[in-house]
């Protein structure tokens, strides 16, 4: 599947110069996005790799004060970018990241050690080069010629269908527990004792959906504990939207 691949070119894949095979990956991505395609229909590791070439020019060209301000109202993008730096193991960086969210930038005049200290853990973590040697050992590389893809778009927008409806229902449930739904990870629309069993996850963590005789309820996947209940009304058609037809039940 297309949405599980790192799509990149095979002349970057050859190339010494770091920088070349990250913006492949970039580039078809940008593509994706033109055509609108939603990031839970794009392979997550290449998404990581686009959003920590993302936080690194954000960073030299601004700042870390000026990064905080811009990332604010982005949970889903600094998601990918603090499971990035991780997969990639820049933990120098993610450390610094992590504790520079934490600050209210109203209390702090100067993000000036942050830079600093980041100048510093780039001698030692250069995000180009983690990046870049990352996406080169990942087992779910594409390698493709430039001029292909376009061709390649094309067939990603015939693999994507039309959103199911477990994805709708479930992202409701997010919007209701105030999460940013990421992607479904695993489930089963037949499972024995449920009419629909999904697992997923958010920019928060991981849960699990079941649906059953028209009531919905999202589980923290660690705790097991209720976090969101809906129903559904059985009148509407499934093409309307759930924003509408799923009415939160208090726990």
């Amino acid at each position: 599947m297309l949405s599980q691949k790192i799509i990149i070119s095979k002349s970057s894949f050859k190339t010494a110069d770091s920088h070349q095979i990250i913006d492949s990956n970039i580039q078809y991505i940008t593509k994706l996005f033109q055509h609108n395609i939603s990031d839970s229909n794009i392979y997550e590791d290449a998404l990581k790799s686009y959003y920590i070439d993302y936080y690194l020019s954000h960073i030299l060209h601004g700042g870390f004060s000026s990064f905080i301000e811009h990332i604010t109202n982005k949970p889903k993008i600094l998601f990918y970018i603090r499971e990035g730096l991780n997969s990639i193991q820049a933990h120098n960086h993610l450390e610094l990241l992590i504790h520079a969210i934490q600050i209210n930038p109203e209390t702090l005049q100067s993000f000036s050690l942050f830079n600093t200290l980041f100048s510093e853990y780039q001698e030692k973590e250069n995000l180009v080069t983690l990046n870049a040697l990352w996406i080169k050992a990942h087992p779910q590389i594409l390698l493709i010629k430039e001029e292909d893809f376009d061709k390649k778009v094309q067939e990603h927008l015939k693999s994507i269908k039309a959103e199911k409806r477990h994805v709708k229902i479930i992202k409701e449930l997010c919007s209701i527990a105030n999460e940013e739904f990421i992607r479904v990870t695993a489930g089963d629309k037949n499972s024995l004792y449920h009419d629909g069993l999904w697992y997923f996850k958010t920019d928060k963590g991981s849960y699990y959906m079941i649906e059953k005789d028209h009531l919905v309820t999202m589980y923290d996947s660690e705790t097991k504990e209720s976090v969101v209940k809906g129903k559904i009304a059985s009148t509407h058609s499934l093409s309307e939207s759930y924003k509408s037809i799923l009415t939160k039940l208090l726990n």
